[in-house]
């Protein structure tokens, strides 16, 4: 069996790694064309441009921000409540600033609201009962102040972008620990939601930080997607070899050749470090989007997308897409002989 490289495909391929070697969010494509375009070099290969994946976008806000009651304190009641912290935080809700609070203070504002009703000593019974019953109500909301803190503030749109294209190639940009500290922050807040936790509003402005800094469920989404179409593509011409026997032999150690320089010596490292990151933060996702009082069907089909059990879930496919390029390969060598080295 032998076969020509396209003129097109390799032009195409080449355009690709200069654009994306232009773009430090596109290195890890430009390692990925490299590999197949060596492996083009043989005439027993001819792998096209590989198709752009579809992803599943992010829920717009209206769909994402969960509404949580408003509590409204009479001119008679807010003097009432000055001796004790209530007042005072009634007074923060309802100054300009404390109208437009983002969504991760409105959480600790909810927190203490809560606190300082239990703690307040209120003689007036009718105002007792009122103000109890606002934090039974503010205690049952407690998962939608968190979800909103998570999921409809302004750090969302970042952690989720998908135009910051892979996660970085180089080891020292692709640790992301301080997401990792941030996010076993937030799952112990929700783990101790109904002890009403105390959170300064540092810690959780630190956490939030973070998380938008890290802009990680993106990346990590994007280079799932591209990486798995990548490896499926190769596979499915490896296993259309392996089918030849007069592959053995010279065009097989060229094969060989490409796939340790590429494969083994660059993208599999680049894929583990990819692999030990995620396996710190997709349970710990998994734990906060199961505590969000979320129950939009976009909202569950899009963080789908990273479940680490839905079958087909982005990351089940990478997974068993790099667990089906390591077996073409090896069943190639293997009906040939050959060892990687």
């Amino acid at each position: 069996m032998t076969s020509r490289v396209s003129l097109k495909a390799v032009c195409v391929g080449l355009l690709l790694v200069l654009l994306s070697g232009c773009d430090s969010r596109f290195q890890a494509q430009t390692l990925f064309e490299a590999y197949l375009s060596d492996l083009n070099r043989s005439d027993w290969l001819n792998i096209e441009p590989i198709a752009s994946p579809d992803f599943i976008p992010l829920p717009p806000l209206r769909t994402r921000q969960l509404a949580l009651s408003q509590f409204d304190v009479g001119l008679l009641d807010f003097l009432s409540l000055q001796s004790c912290d209530v007042g005072s935080l009634a007074g923060q809700r309802n100054s300009i600033l404390g109208k437009v609070m983002p969504t991760s203070q409105r959480l600790v504002y909810e927190l203490d609201m809560i606190r300082a009703i239990r703690e307040c000593s209120i003689e007036d019974e009718a105002l007792r009962d009122t103000l109890s019953h606002v934090a039974d109500v503010k205690t049952k909301e407690l998962p939608r102040a968190f979800s909103n803190a998570l999921w409809a503030g302004d750090e969302t749109q970042a952690f989720f972008s998908l135009a910051k294209g892979y996660i970085p190639v180089s080891p020292e940009s692709s640790r992301y620990q301080q997401l990792v500290i941030a996010l076993q922050d937030l799952t112990s807040i929700a783990e101790h939601l109904d002890s009403i936790p105390e959170v300064s509003s540092k810690q959780i402005e630190r956490d939030m930080q973070a998380i938008f800094e890290s802009e990680y469920l993106g990346k990590l989404l994007f280079s799932l997607g591209h990486i798995s179409r990548y490896l499926t593509t190769v596979s499915e011409h490896v296993v259309e070899l392996s089918r030849d026997e007069s592959v053995c032999g010279a065009p097989l150690r060229f094969l060989k050749k490409q796939f340790e320089a590429h494969y083994i010596d660059q993208l599999q490292p680049y894929m583990a470090r990819i692999n030990r990151v995620a396996y710190q933060v997709l349970p710990l996702m998994s734990q906060l989007v199961a505590v969000s009082d979320q129950m939009e069907p976009s909202w569950r089909t899009f963080t789908n997308q990273f479940s680490m059990q839905h079958s087909d879930s982005l990351w089940q496919q990478y997974l068993q897409a790099s667990r089906d390029h390591g077996q073409a390969w090896s069943n190639l060598f293997a009906k040939c002989n050959s060892e990687v080295t």
